[in-house]
């Protein structure tokens, strides 16, 4: 029992073993306020790191490998036309994405790689910052009959 009372009093006055979110992406107006307190500085992201997924849209072949694999269905193939060829390419939805990089690994390519970025709030989880490749599907999709944009869809 006495072990339990002083384990206690010691994690009460240990340094915090949480990280604060970076102070550099903090409003200008937080800032300010905490000015004056002590701000933690940054931890830096360690090895294996799962952050933001990276598309690389020219190297891509459009196999469909990754969006099979997918446990959390979070890739969807689409068909473009690219150069005048017909194609397919995929886009990411990050707001179901579980970062278990099985679509890194199975990737021939490498299209698909995983960064060290892990600042990926948004208000919107189909927000353009949310969904990865939806610039290119905009460009190059090639419309069928009945079929919408995700972000105007909702859902």
């Amino acid at each position: 029992m006495l072990g339990m009372v002083y384990k206690v009093v010691e994690q009460l006055f240990a340094k915090k073993s949480t990280n604060f979110f970076p102070s550099k992406y903090i409003l200008e107006d937080t800032a300010y306020t905490l000015n004056e307190g002590s701000i933690h500085p940054p931890v830096a992201v360690k090895d294996g790191f799962r952050g933001r997924l990276q598309y690389d849209v020219e190297s891509c072949t459009g196999c469909g490998l990754c969006s099979k694999i997918c446990p959390a269905n979070a890739i969807e193939l689409y068909p473009a036309e690219i150069n005048g060829k017909k194609t397919k390419r995929i886009v990411i939805y990050l707001s179901r994405c579980t970062y278990c990089q099985e679509c890194v690994a199975i990737c021939p390519k490498n299209s698909i790689q995983i960064t060290r970025d892990f600042f990926m709030a948004d208000y919107n989880k189909y927000g353009d910052s949310m969904v990865i490749g939806l610039e290119h599907r905009r460009k190059y999709e090639i419309k069928e009959e009945g079929t919408t944009d995700v972000q105007k869809e909702g859902n």
